[in-house]
């Protein structure tokens, strides 16, 4: 919904905008929340962005609605901030937890080029004093074996 309109007052066609954020009042259109995307001279073109629970769906459904309907809709808020920060928090723990398990996974998968890559990582790192490797030889080998870790962990090898 715009900032100059109250979320009490049904704005007129005149100052619905995209972005802006509907939901059905009759039956006609599935139950949910609507994000405007398209305004047309006879219609509106709404996207569905959340379910009846108002929980945040990426839905792709979009419907072409005449603007003589509009009267079906009632401003709705953004169903994008209605988000717990502790369930923000655990999906992310939970994305970093999947991320990591599957670059390992994909280590594994290929333990030759992995023993190599982390070989070569370890010797610049911590091998300058007993290979007598020179300071841009070291930081060369911690490239090459940390992107080749990256590459392989990536599940692209």
């Amino acid at each position: 919904m715009s900032d100059d309109t109250p979320a009490d007052e049904t704005p007129t066609d005149d100052a619905l905008s995209v972005y802006d954020h509907l939901r059905p009042t009759t039956g006609e259109y599935p139950t949910g929340i609507y994000r405007v995307v398209g305004l047309g001279g006879d219609e509106m073109t709404l996207l569905r962005v959340a379910d009846t629970d108002d929980r945040r769906a990426n839905t792709g459904e979009l419907h072409r609605v005449p603007t003589a309907d509009r009267s079906a809709f009632e401003p709705a808020e953004n169903p994008d901030g209605n988000r717990p920060a502790t369930a923000t928090m655990r999906a992310s723990l939970d994305r970093l937890y999947w991320s990591a398990r599957v670059f390992v996974q994909s280590l594994a998968a290929h333990p030759l080029p992995s023993t190599v890559a982390l070989a070569l990582f370890l010797a610049g790192e911590f091998g300058q004093g007993a290979l007598l490797l020179s300071p841009l030889a070291a930081s060369a080998l911690i490239l090459v074996g940390g992107l080749s870790l990256v590459y392989i962990g990536s599940g692209r090898f």
